[in-house]
């Protein structure tokens, strides 16, 4: 568990960066702040003062990290020096994959993992909702809570629509049922189960994300209705909907700005072998 003198620390170097480089870190706060374990950050201090941070979250085998250091610092292998280290833990681990969260308008952080020789896999974008669009409602859809009978169904979507692997799909599903003010959301259209959905509260925000439609029902406009849907639930609290997507094409964008959804920022993922 972190402490509170870190996670001022780490609050305070990530809006130093941030403002730096003009930048967004996805930095997980929600799980930084339930961390069980200390074995998943590394911190370089100097002087009492943190110039370094490492953060690693991990999804069954699979794990993600995100880090940063302190700008009058940077080129002295710093962050280097983390990776090495979190990388004696994950080998010790048995971890499977590594993927490096990096800004995508980062230009040192690009640069450090083109050093590195990790591999561009994919973009993550960040988006947030127009109060002005709002979608009229579908009568043949709704949402209902995730049942435990539903969870084969779910995992069954991750593996399918997102290439996820059974047990990272399990382990992704058993790490957002943790998260507080978390809800997995059934899609069901003209009375059949179709998809999911998760939502998060946050503060005064809302957060979507998790967002899939069995392939046997796609083309039929019911991901476009599903979204409609869940934002108009959220609205009635919060005008602050955010939505979480890695979209691999201009199609797929398409109908989250569609919906009324502008992109505010993207996260570029690269593979590492560990």
């Amino acid at each position: 568990m972190l402490n509170n003198m870190e996670l001022t620390d780490i609050k305070s170097m990530q809006e130093l960066c941030e403002k730096h480089e003009d930048i967004k870190l996805k930095l997980n706060w929600d799980m930084l702040e339930q961390r069980s374990t200390r074995n998943d950050d590394y911190f370089y201090y100097k002087e009492k003062k943190l110039i370094g941070y490492l953060a690693l979250y991990g999804f069954g085998d699979k794990y993600e990290i995100c880090g940063m250091v302190h700008p009058r610092y940077r080129g002295q292998g710093i962050f280097s020096g983390l990776l090495t280290d979190a990388l004696k833990s994950l080998k010790a681990r048995h971890a499977r994959s590594l993927l490096i969260n990096v800004p995508g308008t980062s230009l040192t952080g690009k640069t450090f993992a083109a050093s590195i020789r990790a591999q561009y896999d994919f973009t993550e974008y960040e988006m947030k909702w127009n109060p002005d669009s709002l979608l009229p409602p579908s009568e043949k859809l709704v949402t209902r809570e995730m049942k435990e009978a539903d969870i084969p169904y779910s995992i069954k979507l991750d593996i399918e629509c997102f290439g996820q692997s059974r047990s990272d799909a399990e382990a992704m599903l058993k790490q957002s049922i943790k998260e507080s003010g978390q809800r997995s959301l059934m899609i069901v259209f003209a009375g059949n189960t179709v998809g999911k959905i998760r939502v998060q509260r946050v503060g005064n925000q809302s957060f979507i994300y998790g967002f899939a439609v069995d392939p046997h029902f796609q083309g039929k406009g019911i991901g476009r209705k599903a979204l409609a849907h869940t934002v108009r639930e959220e609205s009635r609290w919060t005008q602050d909907i955010f939505l979480d997507v890695a979209a691999t094409n201009s199609k797929a964008l398409s109908l989250y700005e569609k919906s009324g959804f502008k992109t505010i920022y993207s996260q570029d993922y690269y593979q590492f072998n560990i």
